[in-house]
């Protein structure tokens, strides 16, 4: 079967199963450690010492053929993995949150909240970082791994815009809020890597 499949394996005779063969699909991390991510095995172990048996269509009894089959190992083994691969910096549609609105002053809060509202009910996952969690810079650097956020000062509130900040650096300027989050949600959508266009 892997043979005519075209994917590259490698073959580990009388490697861990006892019970009969299986497959086992290997990642690296990126400090290049193995491990196993999920695995297919058939066992003919278990279904005979637990005399098990099928009438088959034949109407003979039959052994049956079990398979136990693990598609993404551990969850936390894959979401492990995830971590260290993206460094904590996730594709923005896999980011726990993909917003940060960061008004410069208390004067411009709620203006970040209805912005932060806005993306909520766009699907978005969106947080707020007032005045009260620090700085300005403070706020910047704690929503670094954030894909994207965006800054209220009075000139954007006034007119309705933020200024956007990308997690790589990129500063595409004041956009209005309805095209930013439209911008963000498309993104999010396509379920890509790439986070400006």
């Amino acid at each position: 079967m892997l043979d005519s499949s075209g994917v590259a394996y490698e073959e580990a005779a009388g490697e861990a199963a006892f019970y009969g063969p299986k497959i086992d699909v290997q990642i690296a991390d990126p400090a290049g450690r193995e491990s196993t991510l999920s695995t297919v095995q058939i066992d003919f172990h278990q279904p005979a010492r637990f005399g098990l048996r099928y009438t088959g269509a034949d109407g003979a009894r039959h052994r049956p053929v079990m398979v136990h089959r693990s598609v993404i190992g551990s969850v936390e083994r894959a979401v492990a993995h995830l971590v260290e691969a993206h460094g904590g910096a996730f594709p923005a549609w896999l980011a726990p949150v993909q917003l940060a609105v960061l008004p410069v002053g208390a004067e411009q809060e709620e203006q970040a909240a209805a912005v932060v509202a806005e993306a909520r009910a766009r699907g978005l996952r969106a947080e707020p970082a007032g005045p009260g969690q620090g700085s300005l810079g403070a706020r910047v650097r704690a929503a670094r791994l954030v894909p994207y956020v965006a800054v209220i000062g009075a000139r954007e509130a006034a007119a309705d815009r933020a200024a956007v900040r990308l997690r790589d650096g990129r500063r595409p300027g004041e956009l209005p809020v309805a095209e930013l989050l439209s911008r963000i949600a498309a993104r999010v959508a396509a379920r890509g890597t790439v986070l400006w266009e």
